[in-house]
């Protein structure tokens, strides 16, 4: 059921500014400023601990900006959604668009939701700013504040033999969206999972549900501009979510800040961010995406470039993924990889995480081979260069797992696997690291244990040949699969969903790159390249 805010100030809360658009006294420049100072206002009396605890993030005033101005609509009648609004700054950001670009006579009917209740005043100041700055220029502007969930509000609940299930109201629909989602993981069993579950697939985060929602709420031809994480533009949590977004809407633009830390360094995210303007259309075959690259929030060195928007919104089979080159040289890379006609499951391989997660297995782990029963147990820091070396150690890291029969599920046999890190350094040279386990090395030993931070590639039916692993090692090692995985994720995570979808060569052509690999792996010079 909706409702609708009507509550003023408490008496313990900070007092909002006032704003007047017309008047010589007010001390900002437009709305946007205003704003901005409501939310250094709530800030005074809510630390970031706290605002962590609720996924709460402020948007700066220059991306605030940025973002109203990605919108493309003319309409004299337009009707606004920001669903987690806080103090109101992308909606003032909208309003001081339409000052500054003198659109007069325009009908304006906004609604926002905004679950915390400290902040509600300083929303409710920055919307009556707004109103009475519109209204200055003869436009016409309503407002609804919405102090309650944005997913709940639209989750119907219906009860039947003891179940609960849950339908969606998107009887309301809005021509503009903009949003800076609140980002907190959520359980798989709490309400907002529950309400969108068709969409859901292991630990969800709340704002690809906010991402969800808002498309499905869009008008015809609606317009939204969101900025998130980029995670969800790789990776299985996210993979229902970005099939419904690449098949119902058209991603018409997309910005990237090249740093993590300067976005919202005041709320000490360390992120990757992204900016997109996506509209409810259904997307085109032949359709162009502008993509544009700022080193940081201020948007210096501020670069373009226009690409297929199928090299950006990418499906194979049932796997869907958003891409991002951002140079002439990305667009090629991406071109080369789509050409291979294979992929890990089609040639007869697999890829696997690694069973071991340490502080689960504790009581089975061993510093050295104690007894008969231990075998070796690898982790990332055992990969040098292309080879496995299990003689490498760290920190006291355990170097053995004893096999009994609580441990027997955590070990693998002992064969020819390709072990990949599943997490990479930002000062790493590339983002994929492969090493062949070579069998032989480990002869003596029946099983073996493979940490979680692991990714093993193995065959499905039958053993992985050497020159299978060193040719799929040195393939993931080029510095080509390594652009492409800058395209397609931001993050120094490397799925193994992202790996089990990757285009590759024929097998033919995996042997012989495998033949020269291992004729070569020994000589410091040998370049995977060059193989290649």
């Amino acid at each position: 059921m909706r409702t609708a805010m009507t509550s003023i100030i408490s008496k313990n809360q900070i007092k909002p500014d006032l704003y007047s658009h017309s008047s010589g006294n007010n001390n900002y420049q437009n709305l946007i400023e205003f704003a901005n100072n409501q939310s250094k206002l709530y800030c005074e009396v809510n630390p970031v601990s706290n605002r962590k605890l609720k996924g709460q993030i402020f948007t700066p005033p220059k991306i605030a900006s940025f973002m109203a101005g990605l919108f493309t609509s003319q309409n004299k009648k337009i009707s606004i959604l920001d669903p987690g609004a806080g103090t109101g700054i992308l909606v003032a950001a909208l309003c001081d668009r339409f000052i500054q670009e003198n659109r007069r006579n325009l009908d304006i009917s906004i609604h926002v939701y905004e679950n915390d209740k400290n902040v509600l005043p300083f929303l409710q100041s920055t919307l009556d700013a707004c109103k009475n700055s519109l209204n200055e220029i003869g436009c016409s502007m309503e407002y609804q504040i919405f102090d309650n969930d944005f997913i709940l509000h639209h989750a119907e609940v219906e009860r039947s033999d003891g179940l609960t299930v849950y339908s969606l109201d998107l009887s309301t629909r809005y021509d503009l969206i903009i949003s800076n989602p609140p980002y907190y993981k959520l359980n798989k069993s709490s309400p907002e999972a529950l309400a969108l579950q068709r969409y859901v697939y292991g630990q969800p985060n709340i704002y690809a549900f906010f991402m969800l929602l808002s498309g499905m709420l869009l008008s015809e031809k609606g317009e939204m501009v969101f900025i998130t994480p980029r995670s969800f533009c790789s990776g299985l949590y996210y993979s229902k979510i970005r099939r419904w977004f690449v098949n119902t809407l058209t991603l018409d633009r997309l910005h990237l800040f090249e740093t993590r830390k300067d976005i919202f360094v005041d709320d000490k995210i360390l992120q990757e961010n992204l900016i997109f303007h996506a509209t409810s259309v259904q997307p085109k075959s032949n359709g162009k995406t502008l993509i544009s690259v700022s080193y940081d929030r201020q948007f210096t060195q501020y670069q373009e470039l226009t690409v297929p928007s199928s090299d950006v919104a990418y499906c194979r089979g049932d796997d869907c993924y958003i891409r991002i080159p951002i140079s002439e040289s990305d667009l090629k890379i991406i071109e080369i990889v789509d050409s291979w006609p294979q992929s890990l499951n089609v040639l007869g391989f697999e890829i696997s995480t690694g069973p071991v997660v340490d502080f689960r297995a504790m009581k089975h782990l061993r510093a050295t081979l104690e007894n008969s029963n231990c075998v070796p147990l690898f982790w990332m820091h055992n990969i040098k260069g292309t080879d496995v070396e299990w003689s490498i150690g760290k920190n006291g890291k355990a170097t053995a797992i004893e096999i009994n029969p609580e441990s027997k599920n955590l070990v693998v046999p002992t064969r020819n696997y390709v072990v990949l890190k599943r997490f990479t350094s930002k000062e790493q040279k590339k983002r994929v690291h492969a090493a062949v386990l070579n069998a032989e090395d480990f002869s003596k030993f029946e099983f073996i244990g493979l940490e979680n931070h692991l990714n093993y590639i193995h065959k499905n039916r039958s053993l992985m040949t050497l020159d299978e692993a060193y040719g799929i090692s040195a393939l993931l090692n080029t510095t080509i699969i390594d652009q492409y995985f800058r395209a397609l994720n931001g993050n120094t995570q490397v799925n193994a969903t992202d790996i089990r979808s990757l285009s590759l060569p024929d097998y033919d052509k995996i042997i012989a790159i495998g033949k020269l690999a291992r004729k070569k792996h020994l000589d410091p010079k040998f370049d995977c390249d060059e193989a290649i």
